[in-house]
């Protein structure tokens, strides 16, 4: 792992990570509660332990269950609380999606919680969660892994998703999503199929063309972005292929004045997946890190 730190003098921080399965479960006790979006979309979130307040938004597919692995190392610092995004898991839905209409559902969730709140976002959640961040003040830190920011068009992949979904080809078209539009390894595919959450992530493989075309209408505004003075982490794998999201990495760094990055070594677009502790500590650490400074 790389760490390169652009917030200053950085302190050291005790992580508490929970030993043997009954300490593990009780760390992971969780309550679901609604919470309505500005439009009344009602929007899901789970939360578990105590301490100062992390929102995860998930990435394109699947939902808020992909982070339960990681609530047993970071409740015993947080009130950890993962949200599913707009039509995922148990969170309503509307006609029409919108990243606009996604970074209005993180805020709603932000200002359901007392006091400042950490965002945690990852992929197409880490675009909501730094639009979120121009909507709401009281965002206190992002941790942002490989937002797509990329000025380019994929409707070609979703025309060829649609097409596969008619026929019957629903796990083939989420396997088109990875391969070609995120770029994911074949042999971190095979591990995404052995995970529990495939499942959901195929029956669910609809709500990504939405998405795909949402981001395809964004446009990354540098000049505004210049303008964020909230502590910025982000996060990235030092074998990510896609071209798109390490150049929007690169283009965060260039233009988020408060930033610092963290390079998982060996690792792609799922570290928390596959490196769940390395992961942990990492945020853990930004997060509860009271003397960095802006600079």
């Amino acid at each position: 792992m790389r760490i390169f730190d652009f917030l200053g003098v950085t302190a050291a921080v005790l992580i508490i990570i929970p030993r043997g399965h009954a300490e593990l479960s009780a760390q992971s006790e969780t309550s679901i509660v609604r919470i309505a979006s500005k439009d009344g979309t009602p929007i899901a979130t789970e939360c578990a332990g105590s301490g100062p307040n992390l929102v995860i938004v998930h990435g394109g597919t699947g939902d808020r269950t992909r982070w339960r692995p990681l609530f047993p190392l970071l409740s015993p610092n947080f009130t950890v609380c993962a949200m599913d995004r707009r039509g995922h898991g148990k969170s309503g839905d509307s006609p029409d999606y919108t990243l606009q209409q996604g970074a209005e559902d993180v805020v709603a969730i932000v200002n359901s919680r007392p006091g400042p709140v950490f965002v945690l976002g990852h992929s197409i959640g880490g675009v909501c969660a730094l639009e979120a961040a121009f909507l709401s003040d009281k965002i206190s830190r992002l941790v942002l892994y490989e937002p797509p920011l990329q000025d380019r068009n994929h409707g070609a992949v979703a025309t060829k998703m649609e097409n596969m979904i008619k026929g019957g080809q629903r796990e083939q078209a989420l396997v088109t999503f990875l391969q070609e539009i995120v770029m994911i390894s074949p042999g971190e595919i095979a591990a995404m199929k052995a995970r529990p959450s495939w499942p959901a992530r195929v029956a669910g493989v609809e709500k990504q063309i939405r998405e795909i075309r949402a981001l395809d209408e964004y446009r990354f505004d540098a000049k505004r972005a210049s303008a964020l003075k909230v502590p910025t982490l982000l996060l990235t794998g030092s074998k990510t292929a896609s071209p798109d999201l390490t150049r929007a990495v690169e283009l965060l760094m260039a233009t988020l004045p408060n930033r610092s990055l963290t390079v998982f070594e060996g690792q792609e677009h799922n570290a928390m997946d596959t490196v769940p502790r390395e992961f942990a500590e990492v945020v853990t650490k930004f997060l509860l890190d009271a003397r960095s400074k802006p600079d």
